[in-house]
C-alpha cells in the first residue's frame, strides 16, 4: 500500500428514484438514514485499521446523490475519513444532483478537501429529462456549473444520450449546450436499461420490480436503434474534439490535464477500496462488493464480517478489458511481465481474432481501440473472457 490507494465512498440516498438507475440508491428520508452513516462510519474505521492506514491517493463520493448530505453529516464523514487515513488526496469528486447544490453543503465539502464536482445534468432539453424521469430542470444545470465555477472547482457534466424520442437534432443541442457552459471534462453515456431485478429495489417503497421492469421495457422499445445510437456516439466524438477535448476513454472526454485521476486508478486495475452499499473494493489482484439492500449492508458493517472475496473474478481479463477502454490501450510487454506468457498468449490470439473487422489495432507491444472498436466495445471484451 507504499502508493496509496483510490478510495470510493457510497452515498445512496436521492431526492427520487430515477428509473433506469441501476446503482444502489435508497430514499433520502428513509428511516435507516443515520443508521447507514453509523455503518458507514464503522465500515470506514475498520478498513483503516486493517489496511495500516494507507494514503489516499484520489477520492470519490458517488451516489446515489452524495450532494444531499446535511452540512453535519459531511463533518461527521469528514472526521471518520481522516482518523482513519492519510488524508492527502490528490483529487476528490463529488457526484452532485443540479438542483441540490447549495452553498452550506458547498462549504462542508470544499472543508473536506473537495477539488472536482460531476455534475448529473444528463440532458438540457425538458423533455429529455421528462423521459429520464429527472426531477431537476434545464437552468438548474446552468445555475450549478455557476456556484461550481465560484468555488474554483474543476467540473464534469454527465449527459445521457439515447433516450426515448430523442433525436440527432436533439442530441446534436445537449452537445452544444454542453460544451457552451465549457467544463473540464465531458461523460457520455448511452441509456442502458436493465430488464433483471436489481439488489436495490427493497430499499424503495411503492411497487417494487414490476413497476420499474414496466417502464424499462416502455423506454426500451421507443430508444432510437443501434444504428441511431452509433450516430449519436459518433457526432459527440466529432463534436468534443471540435471543442477540444481528448477522447481518452470509451465514454469520457477531457480538457488538457483534466482526466479523471480516480477513474484512471479503475481503468488502470490500481487498487482501490471501496466502502457503503454496494461498494466494490480491488485491493491486492482481489475484488469483492457491499450488499446493495441497505438492511443487509448495515448488517454487514456493524458486524465486522471480512470481505467475501469474488473469486469468479479472473483477473487477467479484468485487467486487459479495463486497459483497452483507454486512449493509451494495453501495453502487452506489462501486461506478460505481470500476468506471465500464457495470459498474454490468450489476449494476443483474442485480439488477432477482431483485427480484421477493424475493432482493433496490435501494433508490436502495443493494443488499442480503433474508432470502430470504441463502438464495439464489448465484441472485443467478450473474447477476452476465460
Amino acid at each position: 500500500m507504499t502508493r496509496g490507494i483510490g478510495l470510493y465512498v457510497h452515498i445512496p440516498f436521492c431526492a427520487s428514484r430515477c428509473p433506469y438507475c441501476d446503482f444502489a440508491t435508497a430514499p433520502a428520508t428513509t428511516a435507516l438514514r443515520s443508521r447507514y452513516l453509523e455503518a458507514l462510519r464503522r465500515e470506514i474505521a475498520r478498513e483503516g485499521h486493517l489496511l495500516g492506514r494507507p494514503r489516499v491517493r484520489t477520492l470519490f463520493f458517488g451516489g446515489g446523490t452524495p450532494s444531499l448530505l446535511e452540512p453535519a453529516e459531511i463533518v461527521m464523514l469528514g472526521d471518520a475519513l481522516r482518523d482513519a487515513f492519510v488524508l492527502r488526496p490528490r483529487e476528490v469528486t463529488l457526484e452532485a444532483n443540479p438542483a441540490t447544490l447549495d452553498r452550506a453543503r458547498l462549504d462542508a465539502w470544499l472543508a473536506l478537501g473537495l477539488t472536482r464536482l460531476s455534475l448529473g445534468a444528463q440532458s438540457f432539453d425538458p423533455r429529455g429529462l421528462r423521459a429520464l424521469g429527472r426531477t431537476h430542470q434545464p437552468e438548474d444545470s446552468a445555475a450549478a456549473v455557476g456556484v461550481a465555477r465560484d468555488a474554483g472547482l474543476d467540473l464534469n457534466l454527465d449527459v445521457i444520450f439515447g433516450w426515448p424520442g430523442q433525436t440527432i437534432a436533439g442530441w446534436e443541442r445537449d452537445l452544444e449546450t454542453a460544451v457552451a457552459l465549457n467544463p473540464d471534462h465531458i461523460s457520455c453515456y448511452p441509456l442502458e436499461l436493465r430488464l433483471d431485478p436489481e439488489a436495490s429495489v427493497p430499499n424503495w417503497p411503492g411497487g417494487g420490480w414490476p413497476v420499474l421492469e414496466r417502464w424499462r421495457v416502455a423506454a426500451a422499445a421507443a430508444q432510437p436503434g443501434d444504428a441511431g445510437l452509433a450516430g449519436m456516439y459518433r457526432l459527440a466524438e466529432r463534436m468534443l474534439a471540435r471543442a477540444g477535448y481528448r477522447h481518452y476513454e470509451i465514454a469520457n472526454w477531457a480538457r488538457r490535464g483534466k482526466r479523471c485521476l480516480h477513474n484512471l486508478g479503475y481503468w488502470r486495475d490500481r487498487d482501490w477500496l471501496g466502502v457503503g452499499a454496494g461498494a466494490h473494493t480491488h485491493l491486492a489482484g482481489a475484488r469483492s462488493a457491499n450488499p446493495s439492500e441497505l438492511r443487509a449492508y448495515i448488517l454487514r458493517a456493524n458486524s465486522g464480517s471480512e470481505r467475501v472475496v469474488d473469486a469468479e473474478a479472473d483477473p487477467p481479463s479484468e485487467a486487459a478489458m479495463l486497459a483497452l477502454r483507454l486512449d493509451s490501450g494495453l501495453d502487452l510487454g506489462r501486461y506478460a511481465a505481470r500476468f506471465g506468457d500464457a495470459a498474454t498468449t490468450r489476449v494476443r490470439s483474442a485480439l488477432r481474432e477482431v483485427e480484421p473487422a477493424h475493432l482493433v489495432r496490435v501494433e508490436d507491444r502495443h493494443a488499442r481501440l480503433t474508432a470502430r472498436g470504441r463502438l464495439l466495445a464489448n465484441e472485443v471484451f467478450v473474447r477476452l473472457l476465460p
